[in-house]
């Protein structure tokens, strides 16, 4: 619970190449570096909310002040979007054990994940459409107000 969704935006800032430069988004893109990354380096497994094209669309909208923070947070959970978990050091690889495999046809489940995909941005753009979003959090917000960690708005 110490992490917050923008923890997570700052490690995606900063390993996924395409940001639109010399915009609000460039700012948002350094103050989440600077106030939210978390070094990945010391840790054995990372957790965290996927990164395909879909989400990556919706925490672009947040970083260039299109959506508000609760919003964002909406968009994370729409399609069943799931976690995805990084083993990254060989302690963790040494803490599983391989116990089978089964065959997953790429005519059933690439079809489910198109599906999945296809639903979450049909219901974000509905989402993001409706509801008064004028006195959200916005990324803007967080960069004037100095919002850091900890900070009780980010929950």
């Amino acid at each position: 619970m110490e992490y917050n969704i923008l923890n997570w935006l700052a490690v995606l800032t900063h390993y996924r190449s395409y940001w639109q430069n010399g915009s609000i988004s460039e700012e948002a893109k350094d103050y989440l570096q600077r106030h939210f990354f978390v070094d990945p380096t010391p840790y054995d497994v990372i957790i965290g909310y996927r990164a395909d094209d879909s989400y990556f669309t919706f925490a672009q909208d947040f970083v260039s002040n299109a959506i508000p923070l609760s919003k964002l947070s909406e968009a994370m959970r729409l399609g069943k979007p799931g976690e995805q978990i990084v083993f990254k050091s060989e302690t963790s690889f040494t803490r599983i054990h391989f116990t089978g495999a089964e065959p997953a046809s790429a005519s059933i489940y690439y079809e489910k994940k198109t599906m999945r995909d296809r639903n979450a941005r049909r219901e974000y753009w509905k989402a993001k459409k409706t509801d008064d979003t004028i006195h959200g959090l916005y990324m803007l917000d967080i960069m004037r107000e100095g919002i850091t960690n900890g900070d009780s708005r980010l929950r």
